[in-house]
């Protein structure tokens, strides 16, 4: 009998470590934009260095939220899910902030862990690239560079519109209000690229769904970096 409390006591103690540990994630947005035909869409390039990340573009999504009081820090999650496109090779860029003034990132408003550094995706400081794509021909257009011949990583021919777009940052972040801009740029700017019958540089998302969510502090890691 007495070894039966011992296991019993042992599956108890073992369902409460559990539950203790267990993180409810709540969502404060779920919004949508752009399913009415309408396009987000900019040709202003993305900038930003090492001491002020996330400028350029154009704002593209702001939503003001409330984030509740939880035990132990709160964490949030800002996710976007859309279709996007980028016009003459450019990559299509975007920009998270919390609370950024005038919805331009800072260097304490970026939602990027690393704000400070260019990615391999060329990105500046405080963007990440979400679609690059080439359409090959003899030669090719990419980010205002014309009369490219040869390929990006192999990737072959491609077609620069209706791409799948999806990003989610974490951020750790006070309770109260907070406002979530995301801002969309390119590489190059606005120059029209010469020999491509006056096509432009925009780069654009479409259908777009917008998810902004909050959890407590995970226990195993709240947006810390991984292995």
């Amino acid at each position: 009998m007495k070894k039966h409390r011992i296991v019993l006591l042992a599956v108890s103690l073992l369902l409460i470590a559990t539950g203790a540990l267990a993180q409810e994630i709540s969502r404060l947005s779920a919004q949508f934009k752009n399913f009415d035909g309408t396009e987000t869409t900019t040709a202003v390039a993305a900038t930003g260095t090492a001491s002020v990340p996330g400028t350029g573009g154009a704002l593209a999504y702001s939503k003001a939220v409330f984030v509740p009081f939880l035990s132990g820090g709160q964490v949030m999650y800002i996710t976007i899910s859309a279709v996007g496109d980028n016009h003459n090779g450019e990559s299509n860029f975007i920009s998270c902030n919390i609370d950024g003034p005038g919805g331009v990132g800072s260097l304490a408003t970026v939602c990027n862990p690393t704000p400070t550094s260019f990615g391999v995706d060329i990105a500046p400081p405080g963007w990440i690239g979400l679609t690059h794509h080439f359409g090959y021909e003899v030669t090719y257009t990419s980010n205002g560079l014309t009369g490219l011949s040869s390929g990006d990583g192999g990737g072959g021919t491609s077609d620069e519109h209706d791409n799948a777009y999806y990003y989610t940052w974490c951020k750790r972040v006070s309770a109260g209000g907070h406002t979530v801009n995301l801002r969309l740029g390119n590489h190059t700017g606005p120059t029209v690229c010469p020999g491509c019958a006056g096509a432009n540089n925009n780069v654009f998302f479409e259908k777009a769904f917008f998810y902004i969510d909050v959890s407590a502090t995970p226990p195993f890691g709240a947006c810390t970096k991984g292995m």
